[in-house]
């Protein structure tokens, strides 16, 4: 198994069985990038968006036809803490894929390391945001946007979401005829090393876990056209969750990459790749997924419209950008009804608490549930107390109206100021940039001080 990686006039190639996998920048932004910079960045994200292809292909041995990186073992790390998520998802063994991991041999063809050049971004100021148009990255972008820092928006194109990237091509057209903003595209083809029916492979979660850290790396060329001084991602309060596997072995991480400790090292990443002058935060960490859809859609209508949460992988999301047949649409439904947010503001127009969407949600023992996040403690109770706060509101639904009337009722009444303190605070953060935390939090106090239960 060998990888080859190349530079281009307006980005990167790595080179697989015959086959071209490109990451295109738009010319300008990677003429902006210091030539070692850019020789650094092919280095690293060839390990990084291949380092999971001798697992899926049962191969002991990848030799790399480049330089050993300088992140390697911040990708080891970050994909040996993946692993048992992914495994948990798979239904596989996390002591054999943890294993197989360990023993793969990573060889390198040139032993020298291509360090980044140490030049900074020239008068950094400006906020580049990793815009997916999910509730997270909305927020963030519109925080950004409220506190000054002139948000540039990137999307990176994943192949393998089947219709992720038509609704949201639309989405960017549409945001930009009204706000005047338009959504810079990364082409990652790379990410096709991912898309297993692509490559004939049985699916499975491993390839993903290091998603966040590739595009802080990505976004850095981006940095130094825009003159940015954020890379800022929304990894919110619930990222940091974790629990134990069922045997009680290991421990599980939904999405250790938009971890708030793992945000650190990104940081400490970005800064490599910037002389210094980049930091990589999170603005949403104080917030949990409610306070984060409430006020998304109650204090910054006019973009919450926008909003696609859906992965939209199934036919059902083929003609519009909420399947309403998954457990990300009614998770969202759940989330605005619960917050005296009406779904249809955001898009949603199916009423999602209805007896046949009971297998989305596991608090009722749902199964139809592939995100490793909804079956956490705090997931379950997060789904408690958005049952209980939609039947305070009469909200529609028979699933509300069993809650109403069952034991799961009687325990959130009994732990309501538990759950009020859970859900509908503000929490001390590490990844907010020092600097924004007043603007911030002043934002969020007063939200959180407007919030009805």
């Amino acid at each position: 198994m060998e990888i080859i990686s190349e530079r281009t006039d307006n980005g990167i190639v790595v080179r697989f069985r015959d086959s071209s996998y490109p990451i295109i920048y738009p010319k300008s932004v990677w003429g902006a990038t210091p030539t070692q910079t850019r020789m650094a960045l092919k280095d690293n994200l060839a390990l990084a968006t291949t380092m999971h292809l001798p697992l899926v292909f049962q191969e002991n041995t990848i030799t790399y036809h480049s330089g050993r990186p300088l992140l390697e073992p911040y990708f080891v790390q970050n994909f040996l803490k993946d692993i048992p998520s992914c495994t948990v998802v798979d239904g596989t063994s996390t002591d054999d894929v943890v294993r197989r991991f360990y023993n793969i041999d990573y060889q390198f063809q040139d032993s020298v390391i291509i360090r980044p050049d140490p030049e900074p971004v020239n008068s950094p100021f400006r906020a580049i945001v990793g815009v997916s148009f999910g509730k997270d990255s909305l927020l963030t972008y519109a925080v950004a946007e409220e506190i000054g820092l002139e948000p540039e928006m990137v999307y990176v194109v994943e192949a393998s979401m089947t219709y992720e990237e038509k609704h949201k091509t639309r989405l960017a057209q549409k945001f930009k005829k009204e706000f005047g903003k338009e959504m810079r595209i990364l082409q990652h083809e790379t990410g096709k090393l991912r898309d297993y029916p692509y490559l004939g492979l049985p699916i499975t979660e491993l390839g993903w876990g290091l998603q966040t850290t590739e595009y802080a790396l990505e976004f850095i060329p981006f940095a130094y056209a825009d003159q940015g001084k954020y890379l800022l991602f929304g990894n919110e309060q619930t990222t940091a969750a974790s629990y134990m596997d069922a045997q009680g072995r290991w421990v599980i991480h939904p999405c250790y990459d938009q971890s708030h400790r793992w945000t650190i090292h990104i940081d400490q990443i970005s800064q490599m790749f910037s002389g210094g002058s980049v930091h990589t935060g999170s603005l949403i960490e104080p917030l949990m997924d409610m306070m984060i859809q409430r006020t998304l859609a109650h204090r910054y209508p006019k973009i919450a419209k926008y909003q696609m949460s859906c992965f939209t992988e199934t036919e059902a999301g083929r003609d519009y950008r909420w399947c309403h047949n998954c457990s990300i649409c009614a998770k969202m439904y759940l989330m605005c009804v619960a917050s005296g947010i009406d779904p249809k503001s955001i898009g949603l127009h199916v009423n999602m608490l209805e007896r046949p969407y009971k297998q989305f949600f596991t608090l009722f023992g749902g199964k139809a549930i592939t995100l490793t996040y909804a079956h956490t403690k705090v997931g379950r109770d997060e789904q408690l107390f958005a049952f209980y706060l939609a039947s305070l509101k009469g909200v529609q639904g028979r699933l509300v109206d069993d809650f109403r009337t069952g034991k799961l009722f009687e325990e959130a009444k009994e732990r309501e100021e538990e759950l009020i303190k859970t859900f509908v605070s503000i929490y001390e953060s590490i990844s907010v940039p020092k600097e924004l935390k007043p603007q911030v939090l002043s934002i969020f106090k007063e939200e959180i001080a407007s919030f009805e239960i």
